[in-house]
């Protein structure tokens, strides 16, 4: 398969090309990844949205970037441009062994990204925080006042994702006797393994908090 020609035939809308080449590349992931990571570098959008939803689908299904592809890849969401690739890298990166050398730098990355005006966006990069803070105690404290500051303020599917965030190192915070409200129902993964829908844009599963309002309208086929 010509991985590049099947993703330019994306429409907009549908995401059977990514699902074929998914299909294609899934006896060799890691044998793939270096060429999916090159196309994802590429400034078509169509390319950087369709290499970064295999690589999210691939890293869902057990074979996340890995070694100097999983920094190739952190590097990759400062550096594209489509939303919808920034999202997909951002899902990606809870399957992802984050190197000690990425950290500053991808905390940098994400904490520009909670200022995006897209909903999805924020919420994953908070999600990305609480993957950092889980790993290293000394940035907690800061990130907690990040949190803090972000419940005060953003949507309740951003508030939701947070939540969900201070989980991975024991600082949820909910109502009295620990009870998450309701709008928690979002799981800690992206799609694959939480119920999240495989599309391009979309709502967050339980929230019906849109996207962005250029976001596509993915039909599944």
């Amino acid at each position: 398969m010509e991985i590049a020609a099947t993703l330019r035939s994306y429409d907009g809308k549908r995401v059977a090309p990514f699902r074929a080449v998914a299909e294609a590349v899934r006896e060799g992931p890691v044998a793939a990844m270096p060429e999916l990571l090159k196309l994802a570098e590429s400034d078509e959008a169509a390319l950087q949205v369709g290499a970064t939803w295999v690589i999210k689908h691939l890293a869902e299904r057990g074979d996340p970037p890995s070694g100097r592809w999983a920094g190739r890849t952190i590097e990759l969401i400062e550096r594209v441009d489509a939303p919808d690739a920034t999202l997909h890298l951002l899902q990606t990166l809870p399957y992802i062994e984050i190197p000690a050398d990425r950290e500053k730098p991808l905390r940098h990355t994400l904490e520009a990204l909670t200022r995006s005006r897209r909903a999805f966006v924020r919420a994953w990069a908070y999600n990305g925080l609480g993957l950092l803070a889980g790993c290293n105690a000394a940035i907690r404290p800061e990130i907690e006042a990040l949190f803090d500051v972000a419940e005060r303020t953003e949507t309740a599917a951003v508030r939701a994702r947070i939540r969900h965030a201070r989980v991975g190192w024991g600082r949820q915070r909910g109502p009295a006797g620990g009870q998450p409200d309701t709008e928690e129902a979002i799981s800690f993964h992206p799609a694959g393994s939480s119920g999240f829908p495989d599309r391009v844009g979309g709502t967050l599963q339980g929230i019906g908090e849109p996207y962005g309002p250029q976001s596509f309208p993915v039909q599944h086929q």
